[in-house]
């Protein structure tokens, strides 16, 4: 996988996450996976089309999900993923991946980016064609967020 594509994607994370919530993540050790099983039950997919076609796929444990929707909110407590919260999870979804799409642009690779789709429940499977890059973040607690990156073949 391209180190600029992968960079692109850290620096849209690191920065978004830290100036729309507050919370500054911290990487964990990516890796290549052959499919994607979402580790929580908050899944946030979009997708990207242009000189390179793929998705973003952000997993979140509901505890931080409600966490994110707080931060969001300026602080106020939120308990319940409803509508606004789930809302509010597919816009930080969409302004991460326009950051990206921002970052590749300086790269040199043009890409506009899907609407969000946020999905909630258990066995999720997220079925997709290309190379899968696995990204764990510990966000407020550890592991709490996971990132996958999908560039199609």
């Amino acid at each position: 996988m391209d180190a600029r594509v992968v960079n692109a994607l850290l620096t849209a994370v690191a920065s978004t996450f830290t100036q729309v919530i507050h919370q500054s993540p911290k990487m964990g050790k990516p890796k290549v996976v052959k499919e994607i099983v979402p580790k929580y039950n908050v899944v946030t997919v979009l997708g990207f089309v242009g000189d390179m076609e793929g998705n973003v796929v952000y997993s979140f444990a509901e505890e931080t999900a409600l966490k994110i929707v707080s931060g969001m909110m300026g602080g106020m407590p939120y308990n319940q993923l409803d509508e606004l919260a789930l809302s509010a999870l597919g816009e930080l979804g969409n302004m991460t991946t326009g950051a990206l799409a921002i970052n590749l642009e300086k790269v040199g690779v043009k890409v506009d980016i899907t609407p969000p789709t946020v999905i909630t429940g258990k066995e999720i499977k997220v079925t997709v064609d290309g190379i899968i890059l696995n990204l764990p973040m510990n966000l407020f607690d550890q592991d709490d967020v996971e990132l996958n990156l999908i560039l199609k073949k």
